[in-house]
């Protein structure tokens, strides 16, 4: 049978049957996962990015081969399944990793069966064992900014050409000296582009879809002037026809069929900067005026949260483009709209009328007004007959 609802499930010592899912690919595995399934995994220190992708697969339960917060740094991942109603579970990493995907089993206070035969005994993590190890960690912080700084400088070493001197960046069929370019990341939101419409729609900027980014654009019906792919993209017939031009940044040869299929533009760069950092270091490259990430780190937590290597990239990302960067949280703050010919006519019509006031209260003014314009109104009303 299937759940009928997780709250009951964390609430009582038992939940029924569920089915296991588990797979060594980690995005193989999400595309095979329903609603109400046990989630297998080994990732230790679950990151908030992979965190939103099990989310939105709504699990009952995602169980790990690996510590969900080992105490290296504070990682973002667990609360946020915990924050939308999913059971988190740990157990020996050999026995968790010998679960069969597809099986059958039930969870029974802490312990897993298949049947009646004990399969793996669990720990149910709560919200204040995870907010207890996220304390510990951020203990530790200075040790991780240590490494941090160690991994940003070797990987400026290795990717000093495209990211100080644009190497490898391709020519794009688009001008965008001086433009102003949005680029929307996977991380990003429904609510992220929700706070920006006004400025897309009176701005009409250069927009960018990275991944997961691409599809919440199409889903809105917005046309991507650039797609950004990564090697872990699975893009959709609906994002891929909305997209003038794209870039493939290690994308699989499926998706470079299927591009080609469709006779879109396409470049091919081989870097190992993140896919959305390469949007940004091409959107510098042309020129941009205004360069605005959406769904990217915007506090220390969720940098460090990162795999280390996008960490090093996005920081060295940031001080290549300088001052052009404005975080997209910050332009409804920023921008206020543009003025308008209504906007105008009000300002012009409060105008004249303080004006008329302010003279109709002098001498002057009250005698223009009494023997002039009254008498003319009452003329042309047909007052005076």
């Amino acid at each position: 049978m299937r759940l009928s609802g997780r709250r009951d499930v964390e609430d009582g010592p038992s939940a029924g049957t569920v089915t296991v899912r588990t797979h060594r690919d980690f995005r193989t595995l999400l595309t095979r996962v329903e609603p109400g399934d046990l989630v297998v995994i080994d990732r230790r220190d679950l990151d908030a990015a992979a965190a939103r992708l099990l989310v939105d697969r709504k699990p009952f339960a995602v169980l790990n081969a690996s510590e969900f917060v080992s105490g290296r740094f504070a990682n973002l991942g667990p609360s946020m399944l915990l924050d939308a109603g999913v059971l988190l579970l740990e157990g020996d990493a050999d026995a968790v990793r010998a679960l069969k995907s597809g099986a059958s089993l039930r969870l029974d206070g802490d312990t897993l069966y298949d049947g009646t035969a004990p399969v793996l005994e669990v720990r149910r993590l709560t919200a204040d064992q995870v907010r207890e190890r996220m304390d510990r960690a951020r203990a530790g912080m200075a040790s991780q900014l240590d490494t941090f700084a160690h991994t940003t400088s070797e990987f400026l070493r290795q990717e000093h050409g495209v990211l100080l001197n644009g190497t490898g960046l391709p020519d794009l069929r688009a001008d965008l000296a001086r433009r102003t370019v949005v680029v929307v990341g996977p991380q990003a939101t429904a609510a992220d582009v929700r706070r920006l419409r006004r400025f897309l729609r009176e701005q009409r900027p250069y927009l960018v879809g990275v991944d997961a980014g691409a599809e919440l654009l199409a889903r809105r019906r917005r046309r991507l002037d650039l797609l950004v792919l990564s090697a872990d993209a699975t893009p959709s017939d609906r994002a891929l026809r909305r997209a003038r031009e794209v870039v493939l940044h290690g994308a699989a040869e499926t998706v470079r069929r299927h591009v080609d299929k469709l006779d879109l533009p396409a470049h091919t760069v081989a870097t190992g900067v993140s896919s959305t950092d390469l949007a940004l270091l091409l959107a510098h490259s042309g020129g941009a005026r205004l360069v605005v990430p959406v769904g990217d780190p915007a506090t220390l937590e969720q940098l460090i949260d990162r795999e280390r290597s996008d960490q090093a990239s996005t920081v060295l990302t940031r001080m290549r483009l300088g001052t052009s960067v404005v975080e997209a949280s910050s332009v409804p703050l920023l921008y206020t709209g543009r003025v308008r010919i209504w906007h105008l006519l009000v300002v012009l019509l409060a105008t004249l009328a303080v004006l008329g006031f302010t003279l109709a209260a002098t001498p002057i003014g009250n005698d223009w007004w009494h023997h002039h314009v009254a008498g003319r109104i009452t003329d042309l009303t047909g007052g005076g007959q």
